[in-house]
């Protein structure tokens, strides 16, 4: 599904957030982000069961994906149907929230409305057709970035719900590279509460031995788990994202059998930058991991300072 960036209607308070699904029924102009918006709280407000199929480089997986709604809290089900079993649940707001700013020293969870205003900052929102997807009406949105260092999107969405029904991320020469497609929608039913997200206590960014000196602008940093086993090597990860597009950044010590060899690599759908560096008399690499161009991808991990090195990078 569309990762749902967005946590409010409303703005943040207290380290809670609320989204009034009453608001759905607010008329829709011909404005792009106006359905952009309606999309992302659509995502929150209905509880439904989905069987959708990812398409990407080479690669397809088919997925039910459930999302229930139970006294104003989320949960989540995603359950792939070929290739390895595999179920992923999530309970209370879904990891896919965008984190945004600062909130007395902390990142705090985007409201729906700053999210739109923070991206139309970097991309153009725009209708450019209509079709049908899954037997529904749809609208087709095009999502352009204003610079060079994010790539398009395409969203069909659900005219009657607001729900994204496909969705493609797009490269710099506007072919598809990833497509995220509905073709069943069942026991879909929208919700009348309000939704209360509570950030939690796991909802932190622990610090790291290592910081990126440069990041694409609008990224900001989400909340992640550490420690992860990427190649056989144990590194650090932090993700970083504008709130649509999403940067994961690994660093740690590595051998010359685990290690990455340095340049851009093609990961799925993604593609990967790896550079090695020298520190504290150990071989560390940096690699950034995400769906934006090769060379936003090389510059981030030059310019990534471990800790007590006065050099970023060359």
């Amino acid at each position: 599904m569309l990762a749902s960036q967005a946590d409010a209607g409303e703005p943040h308070t207290e380290g809670r957030t609320q989204i009034s699904c009453s608001q759905l029924d607010q008329e829709v102009g011909d404005e792009g982000e106006q359905w952009f918006r309606r999309s992302l709280m659509a995502e929150r407000c209905h509880a439904f069961q989905v069987v959708a199929l990812r398409l990407g480089m080479g690669s397809l997986r088919t997925f039910l994906f459930e999302h229930r709604i139970d006294d104003g809290q989320e949960q989540e089900n995603i359950q792939f149907l070929d290739g390895p079993a595999e179920t992923v649940e999530h309970k209370g707001h879904s990891p896919g929230l965008w984190w945004t700013g600062q909130s007395e020293g902390a990142p705090h969870l985007a409201s729906i409305d700053d999210t739109v205003e923070q991206l139309q900052k970097h991309y153009d929102f725009s209708l450019i057709a209509r079709d049908i997807v899954a037997g529904r009406k749809a609208v087709v949105l095009d999502i352009t970035p204003r610079d060079t260092q994010r790539y398009p999107h395409r969203l069909w969405l659900d005219v009657a719900s607001g729900l994204p029904l496909r969705q493609q991320l797009l490269n710099a020469q506007g072919y598809a590279v990833d497509t995220v497609q509905i073709v069943r929608i069942d026991s879909l039913v929208r919700s009348s509460d309000t939704l209360y997200l509570q950030e939690s206590e796991g909802d932190v960014t622990p610090e790291t031995a290592w910081q990126p000196d440069w990041l694409p602008q609008g990224f900001y940093r989400q909340p992640a788990a550490l420690d992860v086993t990427l190649n056989g090597a144990r590194l650090q990860r932090e993700i970083y994202s504008d709130g649509l597009a999403t940067m994961s950044i690994f660093a740690g010590p590595v051998s010359d059998e685990n290690a990455l060899r340095e340049g851009v690599h093609q990961l799925g759908n993604f593609r990967a930058a790896a550079r090695r560096v020298p520190h504290d008399n150990q071989t560390w690499q940096v690699i950034a991991v995400g769906a934006l161009p090769a060379e936003v991808l090389t510059h981030v991990v030059s310019r990534v300072r471990l800790q007590g090195d006065t050099q970023t990078g060359q």
